[in-house]
């Protein structure tokens, strides 16, 4: 069986095509278009030139999939058209351009589904997961029982570098804004997660850090972790006002501009809010957790009875 699942996420809108034979899944390809809705989003509503922008991604991506001729398929948003105010307006012109009309889940549902999804083919017994998207970050602490505590905080790559950053590469001033909106969200998340503990991080920014941390800071092509002190030197690189410095970071991810500075701090305060050193990088989240618990599970269901 084959299913396509997109995720319209506030930086990227995503599809990955899935085989399941016999509970094995296998991930046949992986296409995104970065769209950078939340940057389209001014005083709360997706403007019309990000309305335009999602139907384009959306149509481009539906072509690819009608392709392989699915037997499922599964359309969803997360922060992208979750956190606008004209909701509504978006959603029923996507449906006159584009016949679609996505599933917008909560941001506690996208945590236990980056769970969900994660823990299926990266199994762990406790631990942090952390999912840094464009428009909302994703926290779940959980143990060999399952997921304790989720939540999910408004401040994502994306939209932080749109409220706080006028040009290019955030100043250190703007930094410094960006570190205090991010500490003070945080605040809200009192768990009792185990002091050193290894985060199991998902999403762009988390992948973004894995590969500079592997071209500009000598880690092995092989290797799927990266420390704290990475992210400090990653930042101290990404984030100078010095061209020469800056700019080799910047050439090896092009399309995480706009991303990279926040996603790295996002990546940096999560560490220090729970005393972590140490980050895992999931290649499997949200998207094999929708795939799971919509198609998956209830056909199994099905079939048992």
């Amino acid at each position: 069986m084959l299913y396509g699942i997109i995720d319209m996420g506030s930086n990227s809108v995503r599809l990955s095509i899935f085989r399941e034979e016999n509970g094995v899944i296998t991930q046949v390809i992986n296409k995104k278009v970065m769209a950078g809705l939340a940057g389209y989003v001014k005083k709360g509503r997706l403007t019309q030139a990000g309305i335009e922008k999602a139907c384009f991604a959306l149509e481009t991506l539906r072509e690819v999939m009608d392709n392989f001729q699915v037997d499922g398929a599964g359309i969803f948003a997360t922060a992208s058209l979750r956190n606008i105010c004209n909701q509504d307006e978006v959603l029923n012109q996507m449906k006159r351009v584009t016949g679609i009309t996505p599933e917008i889940i909560s941001g506690k549902e996208e945590a236990r589904l980056d769970f969900v999804g994660a823990t299926r083919f990266y199994p762990m017994e406790r631990g942090l997961l952390a999912d840094i998207g464009g428009g909302s970050t994703e926290l779940v602490w959980f143990d060999a029982e399952g997921a304790k505590e989720l939540i999910s905080l408004p401040v994502g790559s994306l939209s932080l570098h749109t409220r706080f950053v006028s040009g290019l590469i955030p100043t250190g001033k703007e930094q410094d804004k960006m570190r205090k909106e991010v500490r003070e969200q945080l605040q809200e998340v009192d768990w009792p997660v185990e002091s050193g503990c290894t985060v199991c991080g998902i999403g762009g920014s988390m992948r973004m850090a894995l590969q500079l941390s592997q071209e500009l800071l000598g880690r092995s092509k092989s290797d799927t972790s990266f420390t704290l002190n990475d992210v400090e030197k990653l930042l101290d690189i990404a984030g100078s006002d010095d061209p020469d410095i800056s700019k080799p970071a910047y050439k090896i991810v092009p399309e995480r501009m706009f991303s990279m500075v926040p996603g790295l701090i996002i990546i940096r305060e999560i560490a220090k809010k729970f005393d972590c050193t140490d980050f895992f990088v999931s290649r499997a989240g949200v998207r094999e957790g929708y795939l799971i618990t919509r198609f998956l599970e209830p056909a199994a269901a099905k079939n048992k009875n």
